[in-house]
C-alpha cells in the first residue's frame, strides 16, 4: 500500500485508530528524500563551521597549554588539569552537537511537512477535476504556510467556473429532444 493509497483511504472514513496513526506518520515523512536532502545540506554546512571552529580552538588552546606548562614539563599539574578540562570541553561539545543534529532533523521534518504538506490537497483536487468532479474544493490545514492560500483560492475559483460551465452546457440541451440521423 503506497502513500497515495493510505492518504486516499483517509478520505473515505473507513480506517481505525492505528491506520490513522500510520497515515500521520506517512504524512510526516511524505517526501523523505527531500527531508533527508535538506537535513544533509544543513548538517554539511554545520559540520564545515564546526571543523573551522575546532581548528581555531586547537590552535588557540595549544598555544595556551604550551605557555602554561612551559613545554619542558608536560606532566605538570597545570598541564594535566588543562588536558582534563579540554577532554571535558570536547565531550560536552560532542554531546551538544549530537543534540543539535536531533533538533535539526526535527526542524527539517516539521518544516518540510509544512512546505510540502499542502501539495497533497492540491494533487487530490486536480485529480478530482480531471475526473469531472467540479464540486471538489481545496481545503488547507491551519498550520500550512500562508503562501498556498492564494493558489487554493485560484484552484477553487477554477472549479466553480468549470462547475458552472458544465451546468450551463447540460441545461442548453433538453433531455427529451430527438437527435436527427442523416
Amino acid at each position: 500500500m503506497g502513500h497515495s493509497d493510505v492518504l486516499n483511504k483517509a478520505g473515505t472514513g473507513t480506517e481505525n485508530g492505528s491506520a490513522k496513526q500510520k497515515r500521520r506518520l506517512l504524512n510526516a515523512i511524505w517526501q523523505p528524500f527531500l527531508q533527508f536532502k535538506l537535513l544533509m545540506y544543513m548538517l554539511g554546512s554545520t559540520a564545515f563551521v564546526a571543523v573551522l571552529l575546532a581548528v581555531f580552538l586547537y590552535f588557540a588552546f595549544s598555544d595556551l597549554v604550551s605557555v602554561v606548562t612551559g613545554e619542558a614539563q608536560a606532566t605538570s599539574y597545570y598541564g594535566e588539569m588543562m588536558e582534563i578540562q579540554l577532554v571535558h570541553l570536547f565531550r560536552y561539545c560532542a554531546a551538544l552537537f549530537g543534540l543539535y543534529i536531533l533538533l535539526l532533523a526535527c526542524v527539517c521534518v516539521a518544516y518540510t511537512h509544512r512546505l510540502i504538506g499542502p501539495l497533497r490537497p492540491f494533487s487530490r483536487h486536480v485529480e478530482r477535476l480531471t475526473e469531472g468532479d467540479y464540486a471538489s474544493r481545496v481545503v488547507l490545514r491551519k498550520g500550512d504556510l500562508e503562501m498556498y492560500n492564494e493558489y487554493a483560492e485560484k484552484l477553487n475559483a477554477l472549479a466553480i467556473k468549470l462547475n458552472k460551465a458544465e451546468r450551463e452546457c447540460c441545461d442548453e440541451k433538453p433531455e427529451g429532444t430527438p437527435t436527427t440521423d442523416s
